[in-house]
């Protein structure tokens, strides 16, 4: 996160009274509940998810109540409920963002006092103390019941996952099937007539998925290894695509026609521009969805198996 919003999630917790995590979380207690606001996707940091954890005898709030709180508050963009946990997401953009999250913090409050909702365990349920913490990536009100629960669950995966071995023959295989299904994607789109960033980033993702599945585990290795494959695939996809056009141009066989091409693109039959053109536009399409897959591996990997409480150094356990 950039050092620009850190410093406006600061002044927001500052208007707030809370307090703001490494990880750009804004926590504390306010109107009898216990909070965490985040972004709700980080491309869009001024849309901020506002999450407590409460239940009430009645049940999970109802439609109409959702539509009656969301009624003339158009900063608030959207309101739900999954299981324990109540939240709102507030556009906080602007020169009157502080105001528009404060307000909508308090109002979202009060509403859930009259419906006589009391805070809870956001996993257990029961109206034990509650701290904020992070949790695989997540933010969580837990009891210290079920801090330990998860702590020592964590322990146990992170235990079992370094045990787990890596099978880089599973993995290439895998990566050679997800390829296929980018390959697919690159022919069917340019015989619509298209070069589209979408053959791009079902080549990366299905590559390195497909890795991660029959490999076990994707480690350095693998996304070394599944990148190869994505170079290698990218280029015979775009040549089976060029051979299909010479096989209905010069009907010719298409294997034929795919050991023609090298020899076309010499004598210029098949102009050499457009040729390598196309094929780094695919390349460049491959690394826009490669790049940030690889990123939400290494972050997922990361964040897996860590838990601590907000306002504490992370440890990964």
């Amino acid at each position: 996160m950039s050092k620009k919003m850190m410093r406006t999630y600061a002044a927001f917790a500052q208007r707030l009274g809370f307090q703001v995590d490494e990880s750009g979380a804004l926590y504390g207690q306010r109107g009898g509940y216990s909070w965490a606001i985040f972004p709700a996707d980080t491309r869009y940091p001024y849309q901020l998810r506002v999450c407590t954890s409460a239940q009430r005898a009645a049940g999970p709030l109802t439609k109409e109540e959702i539509r009656s709180f969301k009624q003339g508050r158009k900063p608030v963009v959207y309101m739900g409920q999954e299981l324990h946990t109540l939240s709102i997401t507030v556009n906080a953009k602007g020169g009157m963002g502080q105001n528009r999250l404060e307000e909508a913090l308090d109002d979202f409050a009060s509403f859930l006092r009259t419906l006589s909702f009391h805070p809870c365990c956001q996993n257990c349920g029961q109206a034990e103390p509650t701290e904020g913490y992070y949790v695989s990536g997540g933010y969580m009100q837990l009891c210290p019941s079920c801090v330990e629960s998860l702590t020592r669950t964590h322990n146990t995966n992170q235990l079992q996952q370094k045990q787990k071995s890596e099978s880089v023959v599973g993995g290439i295989v895998g990566s050679l099937i997800g390829s296929l299904l980018g390959v697919v994607c690159i022919i069917l789109l340019s015989q619509l007539g298209y070069v589209s960033a979408l053959s791009g980033i079902v080549m990366a993702v299905c590559t390195l998925k497909g890795y991660e599945m029959l490999g076990g585990k994707l480690s350095n290795r693998g996304i070394v290894i599944s990148v190869v494959v994505m170079v290698v695939m990218t280029f015979m996809g775009d040549r089976a695509d060029w051979a299909i056009l010479v096989a209905q141009q010069l009907e010719v066989p298409l294997p034929v026609a795919f050991q023609a091409i090298p020899t076309l693109l010499a004598e210029e039959i098949i102009v050499p521009s457009a040729y390598w053109g196309n094929l780094i536009l695919l390349y460049v399409f491959t690394l826009a969805g490669a790049i940030p897959t690889v990123r939400s591996s290494i972050r997922n990997r990361q964040v897996r198996n860590m838990i601590y409480r907000l306002g504490r150094q992370p440890v990964e356990l």
